[in-house]
């Protein structure tokens, strides 16, 4: 069954598609949606895969309670894999958690979101909310909701220009090989924001977000990058503060190409902190301020300190890391960066906890141990 929806969606057979789907109104309305916003996209390939391996069989006691009046029913992830031509050099990886019944002997799926109350969220694309645009610029494929009913934010004026000129960015800080070929994703607002994030924080102090799926069926490699912009937040911004946050974004998509698991947030974040802000000499200046009043503790941020908290503290977490990476740089080169990065990022499924993985990683590149680096970090500071 699972094989036949996803050969009608590839062949534009809507009738086969809803044929896979038991009589419900709005999942039936949602289903629509997300047929008609795969059809406007250049779709280079798609298919549906049940994976009874990670979870097992999700179905519980309630669940046979809501469909009483079937024979059977299942609750399953299925992975969702697709790949818009041109942009994706892997199929993207989305989780689906599918609950299907069994009525005269034909299984249909009867909804997607009743594992929601358990955090197990069906992905959300941009067009299951509504209409879109889709508009191919250069090197980048825009993906914008249509504001149909006057309630969505418009696309932020200069959005490609920004783009471009992030990329050029890029260009001249990251020499590793990626595609340079980008999907922008324009959501409604907020609210449709954080349900694409699945976000269990406030998406509203972020401006743009680098979206990536995790495919761990041959390796742990990330697939399917997107960029996707707040537009409220975004919009009004200056040139050169948009410029920055393109180019922070962008960054994030080039380096998944040889990111891993062990790769922390600081390291992450503070790289694509240094190449958005490139060399002006305003790039710290909340983190100077900051230091000037006594409010640096010579520590590297945690990961939970990039979603957590006030937007000061938040904002502090990425100048930290910034100015750790200018350090980084300054001491050992752009070139030794490029090689630590690809060093940790590279290690997959291998025995050791992150924090020794990093420690590692650094001794390999840089020869110097993690603490060590922190100490001499936090010596420079003001020095």
């Amino acid at each position: 069954m699972l094989d036949r929806r996803a050969t009608a969606l590839r062949d534009g057979d809507f009738g086969a598609f809803m044929d896979t789907i038991r009589s419900n109104q709005q999942f039936r309305e949602r289903q629509r949606l997300l047929f008609e916003g795969f059809q406007s996209v250049p779709l280079g390939d798609y298919e549906l895969v049940a994976n009874w391996e990670r979870y097992g069989d999700l179905t519980r006691r309630q669940d046979e309670k809501r469909y009483f009046d079937s024979d059977d029913v299942a609750v399953v992830l299925v992975e969702e894999r697709y790949r818009i031509k041109g942009f994706d050099e892997e199929a993207a990886a989305e989780d689906a958690y599918l609950t299907f019944v069994k009525d005269d002997g034909e299984w249909l799926i009867a909804d997607d979101n009743d594992l929601d109350e358990l955090g197990l969220f069906t992905v959300r694309h941009p067009w299951e909310f509504g209409s879109v645009d889709v508009e191919r610029t250069g090197r980048f494929l825009v993906i914008s909701r249509r504001d149909a009913d006057g309630d969505c934010a418009s696309v932020p004026a200069g959005l490609t220009e920004r783009a471009r000129a992030g990329m050029d960015r890029v260009e001249s800080y990251w020499t590793k090989r990626w595609h340079k070929r980008v999907v922008l994703i324009i959501p409604c607002n907020g609210r449709e924001l954080q349900r694409m994030l699945q976000a269990t924080f406030d998406p509203s102090q972020f401006v743009a977000f680098a979206y990536s799926t995790i495919d761990t069926s041959d390796d742990y490699d990330y697939t399917g990058h997107r960029v996707i912009v707040n537009p409220p937040v975004f919009a009004g911004r200056p040139s050169e503060q948009t410029l920055t946050i393109m180019a922070h974004e962008l960054l994030h998509v080039a380096s998944r190409a040889v990111s891993g698991p062990f790769v922390p947030l600081f390291i992450d974040e503070g790289i694509a902190d240094l190449v958005g802000y490139g060399e002006t000499d305003r790039a710290l200046v909340f983190f100077d301020a900051a230091v000037a009043a006594g409010g640096f503790d010579g520590q590297l941020p945690e990961d939970f300190q990039f979603s957590t908290g006030t937007g000061s503290e938040i904002f502090l977490s990425y100048q930290k890391s910034q100015s750790a990476m200018r350090y980084f740089v300054q001491r050992f080169g752009l070139e030794a960066l490029g090689r630590f990065y690809e060093d940790l990022g590279g290690r997959k499924f291998v025995p050791g906890l992150a924090r020794w993985q990093l420690d590692d990683a650094l001794l390999d590149t840089v020869d110097i141990s993690l603490d060590r680096f922190e100490r001499d970090w936090a010596a420079s500071i003001g020095s």
